[in-house]
């Protein structure tokens, strides 16, 4: 496919940008709908105790990983609920289709399946990091009763258990905050890989959200010595598009930008021009 960029910056609108903001805010004095609902109605937590029980294991999660979605809060985010596609997902899982939340951090979208009616044999989480998912476990307070496999691996290692005992497995995957952390033609590597987990069965998706941008940069963050490609709607498309052709496969990509709030709840730069990016990929052949 003829391209006019470089595979190591991608196809770049706008000059690089830096992320020196702050990604840690002040402790929540109250937690919003869903996630009460999960912690009151799954974990059991009292309604009065459930405020500093957020805030305390935020503050633990952050001194071991200094990121803006634990800092900020956004692991209480179920975004999966804001799709018109959940019922349906949801139904899928219930009559045998498997799920995986891919780079799961603490697995609240596996919660919200679970409170939900979604059979935990059929419900998988996976991470690099064994810690964030044992995190999980003590924000939700349900280690003796989950019954979910958490998997513990690398999306880059051919041999990991994800990639060797799933590959072509997963009816559903969800996948929030996960691919804007990687460069443009890592996204690509990591795109081919999360369409290899996919079912070959048609309508087998990936969706999710994450950070984009009004215009496609590379942004650097410095206090993790890091450098992503951050999307718009239509760069994001030509990806997984690019990805699919490479696999020989057809997919459709329906991509939606919304308002980022960090700008004006956290101070974050506007020339960052953060959006939220929203996206569902079907297979179709």
């Amino acid at each position: 496919m003829a391209q006019g960029y470089s595979q190591e910056d991608g196809p770049v609108e706008a000059p690089p940008g830096v992320m020196n903001a702050k990604t840690i805010c002040e402790p929540l004095s109250e937690i919003p709908d869903p996630a009460r609902e999960v912690l009151e109605k799954w974990s059991q937590i009292p309604s009065a105790d459930v405020v500093q029980h957020v805030n305390d294991v935020r503050d633990r999660a952050y001194e071991v990983y200094p990121w803006p979605s634990i800092g900020l809060y956004q692991f209480l985010d179920i975004h999966m609920l804001g799709f018109d596609s959940y019922p349906e997902i949801l139904q899928s899982i219930k009559e045998g289709g498997l799920f995986l939340d891919l780079g799961c951090c603490f697995a609240q979208e596996i919660r919200q399946l679970v409170l939900d009616g979604a059979p935990a044999e059929n419900v998988f989480g996976a991470d690099l990091s064994i810690d964030l998912m044992n995190m999980g476990y003590k924000l939700f307070l349900d280690e003796e009763k989950l019954g979910v496999r958490f998997i513990t691996s690398d999306i880059f290692d051919s041999q990991s258990t994800l990639r060797s005992e799933f590959k072509g497995r997963f009816s559903v995957i969800h996948a929030s905050n996960f691919f804007h952390v990687f460069p443009w033609a890592k996204t690509i590597e990591v795109a081919k890989i999360t369409l290899g987990l996919l079912s070959d069965q048609p309508g087998s998706t990936i969706l999710g959200t994450q950070v984009g941008t009004k215009r496609a940069k590379n942004v650097a963050f410095p206090h993790v010595n890091k450098t992503a490609f951050f999307h718009t709607p239509g760069t994001w498309k030509k990806l997984w598009v690019i990805a699919a052709e490479e696999m020989g496969i057809q997919v459709d990509v329906q991509a939606t930008e919304s308002y980022f709030p960090s700008h004006d709840l956290h101070g974050w730069p506007e020339e960052l021009e953060f959006i939220r990016l929203r996206f569902q990929i079907r297979r179709l052949s």
